[in-house]
Parts: C-alpha cells; sequence; structure tokens
C-alpha cells in the first residue's frame, strides 16, 4: 500500500508538469483524446498514473474536428482570450471545430448554433457542456443566451457578418469578447467572386475588412484586432480573424 502515494490523477500531472494551465483544461484535453497513456489514448482525468507511466500529448491537426479548429486557435493563442469557465456561443457551428477549441481552452458551456442539422461531430454533440442548436437561425437567438455569453464566435458561410451580428452585438453586455472569422467571398458582393468562389482582387477584401472594422466601431465594438488566418479557406481565399470587446 506504500506505493499507493507514488500515484496521480492524470490531470493533476499535467498541470503539475507544465502542459496546462489549470486542470480544467487538462481535463478538456483529455476528453478530446489529445492524452495517451503508454500509448493508449485516455479519457478520464481520474486515470491513475506513476513516475514509470509514458505521457505524451498530441494537440495535432488530427484531432480537431474541421479545419476551422486551428484558425480559432491562432486567435485565441494571439490576444490570449480567458476562455475558462465562461459561457459562449458559437455561431455557425457546423462539425464544431470552434467549439471544440473553446472547450480545449476550458469553457463551461457553449451554445452551438447552426441553420444545419446534424452537422456535429458525436464527440460535441455528446459532451454535457455544448447545447447544440441547430436548425436554428443565428438571427433567433434570444436575449437571455446573449447576455449570458461572456464569449461570441462566429464562423458563417453563405451569409455576411453584418446580416447576423447587428442585433447579437446590440443585446450582448458590455465587455462580450467576439471573435469572427472574415470570409472576403460572403462579404465583397457577387461581382467580385470567380466561378470557383476566389476573390482575386485583393484591394477590395482590403477595403471591405476595414469597411467591416468601422461598422463594428459603430456598434461599440472596441479594442478591435484583426489576424491574417493562417490555413486559407476551403476554396483558397485568404481569410482574416476578427477580434473585438462590446464597449
Amino acid at each position: 500500500m506504500s506505493n499507493s502515494q507514488n500515484y496521480k490523477r492524470l490531470d493533476v500531472w499535467l498541470v503539475d508538469n507544465k502542459y496546462f494551465s489549470s486542470r480544467n483544461v487538462a481535463s478538456n484535453a483529455i476528453s478530446l483524446g489529445s492524452v495517451s497513456v503508454n500509448g493508449e489514448a485516455v479519457q478520464k482525468s481520474s486515470t491513475k498514473i506513476t513516475q514509470f507511466d509514458v505521457v505524451t500529448i498530441d494537440i495535432s491537426e488530427k484531432h480537431y474536428v474541421s479545419r476551422a479548429a486551428n484558425k480559432l486557435k491562432y486567435l485565441v493563442t494571439k490576444t490570449k482570450i480567458d476562455v475558462e469557465r465562461k459561457t459562449c456561443i458559437d455561431l455557425g457551428a457546423s462539425t464544431g471545430g470552434f467549439t471544440q477549441i473553446l472547450l480545449e481552452f476550458g469553457a463551461s458551456k457553449i451554445y452551438a448554433i447552426d441553420v444545419g442539422y446534424e452537422q456535429m461531430a458525436n464527440q460535441l454533440r455528446k459532451d454535457q457542456r455544448v447545447i447544440n442548436m441547430d436548425r436554428t437561425d443565428a438571427r433567433d437567438i434570444g436575449r437571455d443566451i446573449i447576455q449570458q455569453s461572456s464569449i461570441i464566435t462566429a464562423d458563417l458561410s453563405f451569409i455576411s457578418l453584418r446580416k447576423v451580428l447587428g442585433q447579437i452585438v446590440n443585446l450582448s453586455n458590455i465587455g462580450t469578447t467576439f471573435c469572427v472569422l472574415f470570409k472576403p467571398q460572403f462579404e465583397v458582393g457577387q461581382k467580385e467572386i470567380t466561378k470557383n468562389g476566389i476573390v482575386k482582387n485583393t484591394e477590395i477584401v482590403w477595403s471591405t475588412l476595414q469597411s467591416f472594422k468601422h461598422w463594428l466601431e459603430n456598434m461599440n465594438i472596441g479594442n478591435i484586432k484583426i489576424f491574417k488566418s493562417p490555413i486559407l479557406g476551403k476554396e483558397g481565399n485568404q481569410e482574416w480573424l476578427v477580434y473585438g470587446e462590446r464597449i
């Protein structure tokens, strides 16, 4: 029985060894299958390990349900957003790439909104922290959901961000963080898009992006930061990650 003192919970071990900032964040990584012990993925934070066990952490793209995950992860990392224990809204959740990153960084609850149906990955659909609201137009979200949320993300397709964010911004609390993906093919107008969905005129893209920034400012969004997405869109367009705070 004396050896029992050498056992340590996996989530505690990960924090003690500086792999994650807190047990909550470590537990999220474990539940997403990113942590292996002796070559086997584990999904229980309470798993007991000793100094003789080999623990590996894999946060590569293969563990994410979509390419979009790495886009939001880049923005969260660059801006040092505090996601832990926050209630969030993910607009245009689709398979759940953004949702997955919010969980990885410690969100306590996420309202995953999408007009589509049954797109979200099963592993996220089963997560009790995810409120899966498919077949829901983002413009129909109730005031109660918006006002209890500290972080709102958006990865929308086939509609301009302005058409969706207006009412949501107006109903949001001061201090709410917005993280949105600016996709030029849905913002510049149909005449600027090739048959393959590419926007070739970079000047138009930039002016439209700046116009969107000014629109956000007029909507009382401040501390705006814009980053070039490290990953191109599916069609090959350069996308932009936009951060802002309700003031």
